[in-house]
């Protein structure tokens, strides 16, 4: 991961703001701390935040250089850990509790599809009295939100799934499993921008109708927008796994596909990777925490 990398995406841009605002303090809760700041300011339903932007007579440069040489980094475009993998499910108000049931969410994709494509009013439409730039749809392009089977490798006995949430929905509490994965698990790996347009160019689906409004809020970009079809993904693939590299790179940037067509990136945590298929189970009880005011400040209660 290199320092220019870091200062493409507003993810990486974030990061590096949030430790030059912290004093650059190069530890490994210092970088998580600022990659979770940086995670839980991701929006993609509306123009980039003031934190999102450059700051006039701010130099990211320097901060970009030192964190992309730095040790605490280093595990940071790794490829999934497929011994050490566990769900979290956040306790969020209104949201029924999740459990590790992969066949939960191959069953949804097909209805999640549809619900990415539906139609909005364009800005052509007949309708005058519509503005699409205006008209909110599905603004994620993961595979799935809530529920659903995704899963983070742990750093200092915690899943990171507690500590990366993008658009953080500030739970008190949560739980988590340990699950099982087979060495054999065929885990599409996202470590950088082109491996993202590589597969929505593989499997490519057209959700124009469903997210301009959206993604030209979040990036400024106005066109034809493409995200991958994720049934025809899980026909090849049991999982696809997003490095905090690949994150940090990709994240909220509009990316040139084919045929005037772009891509966002959205709604996935970094490390966190989506199963479509029953290849994993749970491999140990259910894990309680609880978390105080500290953004990493989660503890384990049961």
């Amino acid at each position: 991961m290199r320092a220019a990398d870091l200062l493409i995406g507003p993810r990486g841009r974030d990061l590096c703001w949030s430790l030059t605002a912290a004093g650059a303090e190069f530890t490994e809760n210092g970088a998580l701390a600022a990659l979770a700041d940086a995670t839980t300011m991701a929006v993609y339903w509306q123009e980039p935040i003031e934190h999102h932007l450059a700051r006039p007579g701010v130099s990211l440069e320097p901060v970009a250089e030192r964190l992309a040489a730095d040790d605490v980094t280093t595990g940071w475009a790794a490829p999934i850990a497929l011994d050490d993998q566990h769900v979290v499910d956040l306790d969020i108000a209104g949201h029924p509790a999740r459990t590790p049931d992969p066949a939960a969410l191959r069953g949804q994709l097909a209805a999640l599809t549809a619900e990415h494509t539906r139609a909005i009013p364009s800005r052509d439409d007949a309708d005058r009295n519509i503005d699409w730039r205006t008209t909110s749809g599905v603004w994620w392009s993961a595979p799935s939100t809530h529920p659903g089977v995704h899963t983070t490798r742990s750093v200092g006995g915690r899943p990171l799934g507690l500590l990366l949430v993008e658009d953080d929905p500030c739970a008190d509490t949560a739980r988590s499993w340990r699950i099982r994965a087979p060495r054999t698990a065929r885990v599409l790996e996202l470590g950088a921008p082109a491996h993202w347009v590589e597969l929505v160019g593989r499997y490519p689906l057209d959700v124009t109708a469903g997210k301009r409004g959206d993604w030209w809020r979040a990036t400024g970009r106005d066109g034809g927008w493409l995200m991958p079809d994720w049934p025809a993904v899980a026909g090849d693939w049991d999982a696809v796994h997003l490095s905090i590299a690949g994150y940090l790179t990709t994240a909220g940037r509009a990316l040139d596909v084919d045929g005037g067509y772009a891509t966002v990136l959205a709604g996935w945590d970094p490390d966190a990777t989506f199963w479509f298929d029953d290849v994993i189970g749970v491999a140990g009880d259910v894990t309680r925490w609880s978390r105080d005011a500290d953004l990493l400040g989660w503890t384990q209660v049961g």
